[in-house]
């Protein structure tokens, strides 16, 4: 399970760690994109950000409660769902908080048109999302990699190191 907010790398190093261990990648994005027919920015502006937070939530749930293992890159806001935060502290789900300054995540926010647009300032945004919700991140962290200057591919292997202990 990877839990971060925008930009900190959930869906590359995801991907990289899904690959090498041979299971599924559940990214909410995309999955939420292919089941609603919109982006996320699109169903923010269409249904408000409370329902798609709640789309967001329903996701990460339905991917813990699968019967086949998986790596699941969350949508950072299902931090802030506590039925969320019961479900990511079970014993058997290992949550790896990627974290980076919100310099770092401003860097990458633009590089990706689903994400929502939150104006021309999006380090300011981050970093007030970084005082909301680390202090929740940080609740159910197994393991915390800042991924600032860390290589996806380090990243993986950081993980794929606790996976095998």
């Amino acid at each position: 399970m990877l839990v971060g907010l925008m930009g900190s790398g959930k869906t590359t190093v995801g991907a990289r760690v899904a690959t090498a261990l041979g299971w599924p990648l559940r990214d909410s994005d995309p999955e939420i994109e292919a089941r609603e027919g919109r982006t996320v920015r699109e169903l923010r502006e269409a249904i408000g950000v409370d329902r798609m937070h709640a789309i967001e939530s329903a996701h990460l749930l339905e991917g813990i409660a699968g019967r086949e293992p998986a790596v699941i890159a969350a949508a950072a806001s299902v931090i802030e769902d506590e039925a969320c935060r019961d479900a990511l502290s079970a014993a058997d789900v290992l949550v790896v908080w990627l974290r980076a300054a919100p310099s770092t995540l401003a860097g990458r926010f633009w590089e990706r048109p689903h994400r929502p647009a939150f104006g021309a300032d999006p380090e300011t945004f981050l970093a007030e999302r970084a005082r909301r919700r680390d202090a929740l991140f940080e609740e159910v962290a197994d393991l915390q990699l800042r991924t600032d200057a860390t290589t996806a591919d380090e990243a993986a292997a950081r993980i794929l190191a606790v996976v095998a202990r």
